[in-house]
């Protein structure tokens, strides 16, 4: 299994989904009985400040997922070129 070291974003990841998923139950409990849909009527009826807040914060989480694949490839990565490197014949002594 490939190491990845703990980096700072991962904690905003954490709170971006927790800012998201509040949003969302609000929305939930607002709009139950609407025919919309909870997120269709919470985004239409939602102020701009807080509907951009919402999308920055989408925006932030997508980049932190995008971030932690650019680093778990880099270590997968790693590790074949390790393995390579290991399995290399033309580094074997005759």
């Amino acid at each position: 299994m490939p190491k990845i070291e703990i980096q700072s974003f991962f904690y905003d990841l954490l709170h971006c989904k927790n800012k998201i998923l509040s949003v969302f139950d609000k929305w939930d409990q607002k709009y139950e009985e609407d025919e919309r849909g909870s997120l269709v009527a919470g985004m239409r009826d939602c102020p701009d400040a807080e509907l951009i807040n919402l999308l920055m914060n989408i925006q932030k989480l997508a980049t932190g997922y995008e971030q932690i694949k650019d680093l778990m490839d880099k270590a997968e990565q790693d590790q074949v070129d390790e393995a390579m490197d290991e399995d290399d014949p033309d580094d074997e002594e005759f």
